[in-house]
């Protein structure tokens, strides 16, 4: 992988890089004085789908490869953030700033066989696929390595969803499967070796045990002379390391035993490519062992499994897993936007309501367990998968959410209880984006109902399970349970729903689903208003009474538009007039608009006259000072509004804008002198015709034309007008150079004030016409004065008719 930086920058003005493995990441404070790889290497890790990735600053060119030793399969995401801070997402009308740029070159790199993995495809790893297995009978004796299947005694307990109960409930004995493989693996001395080994579906408990028999290895078998080295504790050490999506190594592994201290049990574990490595080493001298170091070791391997029957989770099998499915929903907040349902209700699913409900056993006073897995589409882990529980609040529920596997009070990813209000990783740290909708949950009376929310932001694609725990509790604040009522008294209702973005903005903002730069996933973002910030717009950033001042600051700022209005109006130039009142207008309405008031119009189309009539303010003072007057000034009107109505529709908020109008204007201004000059005979053919020296000749034009325009230029504007034009004009170009997201409104606002009253002075300084001297009753006579070789001429006015 290779990231380049071709913008160099302090660190504290770099932008952010953070990856997320299976789902996007979210801009989180970055790991401190670590190294991008270090910091790849760190998000590639993890296991917890409740942390939200990690992020390290980007201030120079890196190059570094990974390979499965170090990162997790699956699906990597980079993101480049500008900032951290809660003011990333508010609403700005212009975005300045310094521009990153930065190239990011990928490359996926597969092994032709197989079974190679590792750097450079040099470790061998062994499969040890799903059809090796084979099923155990079923009966009442438990298996004596799996965990004891009696040591929780639970009731069967109706459970299910209303309209069909799962009452009718299997014997515990014949609820579960047991699935085995055994056999021989070898490993010579000092060398590692690699085995993979899948689990394919949702699995209450993984077992892994190697045994070193030596009653199984005939007397010339290499392996019996270890194996009675490690009976006597010579120094030879066997270790295995068992890992989650990644190859083991010495420093990392989620499981590590001895071969002494038994077998390896998984609670739980998640679905997907589990990775083995099997370690001999000599830990002493070979003299003292007398094992030569070539000996190889072959031990017994036993997997096994234990798998519910009929969608049943448990360590007895005792509890129902409810699989639902993917309901499309009308309204669009993002591609992906639909609901989750049980899927063999189809009456329900087909009514249109959003909700289930689960009838919890109202005749029980231990605690049970409603399970419902679901499945996060691909390309949908940009936006949100938001779970609603409406329970009474007697039952005492607790929420907990897992990605690959169902949730046990021991192995969860996420946790939400009503009693604390709390949502809680796992892993407390750094977390998944949770948002507590429903935030005055608390202890009701029986006839009361809870309600509480979970939102999990850019969950992983795939499985994700969802375990809702009724614990029902008697205290002095509640009444006690009925044990006789109908189950139908205790029901709680779900909603499950995958949707854009976390609780709609918080209604201060906008939620605007993009593609990633690949092309295959939507991510789904919020744009906040300009009072708000932060990921889902709760971060209040402006209070309201100051919001409401600096709104009514920005809007009627507008009002110095008057100024030149007024002008314009009473000097007879309509033109000017209308461009004067409708941009202070527009602009008054779009200001409004943008800081959450009143919107006349669409937003684009207000923003689109905003800029389009601030460019043309510039252009049509600037034609005005020019002189253009009859045709010329009508094509040149309708000529530059074309081209500042195409630059605004292009990219309105550009900064390039202010400078290609600023040249058209400068260009508008040249052009209308150059021609007015000629008018007044300045440019006369008689000064340049050559005379017997023609350098002589030529000065004396040159002087003779620079005189005419500077007397022209004294007499054509008021000049302390024209100053205060140019001071206001000044200041107008200070406030675009100082706007902050903190202090736009002030500089904006002083904007709005200085280029109207840049305007009004500007049109003011010009002398009208039939005020200034009458250049054209002025004839170029050139009259020769011999002063050496130098050749003058004089400007002599016409004999009067």
């Amino acid at each position: 992988m290779v990231l380049k930086d071709e913008h160099t920058s302090v660190k504290a003005a770099s932008p952010l890089v953070c990856f997320g493995f299976n789902g996007p990441p979210l801009a989180v404070p970055p790991v401190a004085e670590k190294s991008l790889l270090d910091v790849a290497i760190a998000a590639g890790e993890l296991r917890d789908a409740s942390v939200s990735g990690k992020c390290g600053w980007f201030n120079e060119t890196v190059e570094f490869n990974v390979s499965n030793f170090e990162i997790l399969e699956g699906l990597m995401h980079i993101g480049i953030y500008s900032d951290i801070g809660a003011t990333r997402t508010q609403s700005h009308m212009i975005s300045r700033g310094k521009e990153y740029k930065f190239a990011l070159d990928v490359q996926v790199l597969r092994c032709s066989n197989e079974e190679y993995g590792g750097p450079e495809c040099k470790v061998e790893i062994t499969n040890r696929p799903p059809t090796m297995f084979f099923e155990s009978a079923l009966s009442n004796t438990p298996d004596p390595d799996l965990s004891d299947e009696t040591k929780v005694v639970l009731a069967p307990a109706p459970i299910g969803v209303k309209g069909f109960t799962f009452s009718d409930r299997h014997d515990m004995s014949q609820a579960s499967r047991t699935d085995r493989y055994s056999g021989e693996e070898c490993v010579k001395l000092g060398e590692t070796r690699y085995l993979s080994l899948r689990v394919e579906s949702i699995q209450s408990e993984m077992l892994v045990k190697f045994e070193c028999d030596n009653s199984s290895s005939s007397e010339g078998h290499p392996g019996n002379q270890i194996c009675q080295e490690l009976s006597k504790n010579h120094g030879i050490v066997i270790l295995i390391r068992l890992r989650y999506g990644a190859l083991p190594s010495e420093v990392k592994s989620d499981y590590t035993r001895k071969l002494s201290s038994g077998p390896i049990l998984v609670d739980s574990p998640r679905r997907g490519l589990w990775y083995l490595s099997m370690t001999v080493s000599n830990i002493s001298s070979s003299t003292e062992t007398g094992t030569n170091i070539g000996d190889e070791l072959c031990l017994t391997m036993n997997w096994g499994s234990r798998t519910c029957e009929s969608d049943l989770f448990g360590n007895s099998c005792q509890w129902t897993v409810l699989p639902l499915e993917r309901v499309l929903l009308p309204e669009i907040e993002s591609p992906f936007d639909s609901y989750y349902f049980p899927a063999n209700d189809r009456g329900a699913i087909d009514s249109g309501s959003r909700w289930f409900s689960l009838l919890s056993p109202s005749n029980t006073s231990y605690e049970t367990w409603d399970y419902f897995t679901m499945e996060v589409p691909t390309g949908a882990s940009g936006g949100v998968l938001s779970i609603f529980v409406s329970s009474p609040a007697i039952l005492n529920t607790e929420l907990y959410a897992r990605f690959g596997n169902c949730p046990t009070t021991s192995n969860w990813e996420f946790r939400k209880r009503k009693a604390d209000n709390l949502e809680q990783p796992n892993d407390v740290g750094e977390v998944r984006g949770l948002v507590d909708i429903s935030k005055n949950v608390s202890v009701m009376e029986k006839e009361e109902i809870s309600k509480y929310s979970l939102d999990l932001v850019y969950p992983n694609e795939g499985t994700w399970c969802f375990g809702l725990r009724h614990n029902p509790a008697v205290s002095s604040d509640l009444e006690p349970l009925d044990y006789n009522a109908p189950p139908e008294e205790y029901s709680t209702e779900v909603q499950i729903i995958l949707h854009g973005c976390p609780n709609k903005c918080s209604g201060h903002g906008k939620c605007r689903p993009d593609r990633e730069a690949g092309r295959l996933h939507f991510i789904s973002h919020c744009t906040c208003d300009v009072a708000h910030g932060d990921f889902d717009c709760s971060a209040v950033l402006v209070a309201p009474g100051e919001k409401m001042q600096q709104t009514w600051i920005l809007t009627f700022s507008n009002a110095a538009a008057i100024l030149p209005s007024v002008w314009a109006i009473r000097h007879q130039a309509y033109a000017e007039w209308i461009t004067f009142m409708l941009s202070g207008m527009a602009s008054g309405i779009y200001h409004s608009c943008d800081s959450g008031g009143w919107c006349a119009m669409p937003f684009s189309t207000l923003q689109f006259l905003d800029f389009w009539l601030s460019f043309l303010v510039i252009i049509m003072t600037c034609l005005y000072m020019a002189g253009f007057v009859g045709p010329k000034q009508g094509m040149m009107h309708i000529g530059c509004a074309v081209l500042t109505a195409t630059i605004a529709q292009r990219n309105a908020t550009s900064g390039w804008n202010v400078l290609v109008v600023v040249v058209m204007g400068v260009s508008a201004l040249l052009l209308g002198w150059a021609l007015e000059s000629r008018k007044g005979r300045v440019f006369s053919s008689q000064s340049w015709l050559p005379r017997s020296n023609p350098f002589s000749t030529a000065l004396a034009a040159v002087l003779g034309w620079t005189k005419s325009v500077v007397r022209q230029f004294r007499h054509k504007f008021r000049w302390l007008y024209l100053a205060a034009g140019l001071f206001f004009l000044f200041n107008a170009i200070l406030s675009l150079y100082l706007e902050a997201a903190r202090t736009y409104w002030i500089w904006h606002s002083w904007w709005h004030v200085s280029i109207y009253t840049c305007a009004f002075f500007m049109l003011y300084s010009v002398v009208p016409i039939n005020q200034r001297p009458d250049f054209n009753s002025y004839e170029v006579m050139s009259q020769r004065y011999t002063i050496g070789d130098l050749e003058t001429t004089e400007l002599n006015p016409l004999p009067e008719s």
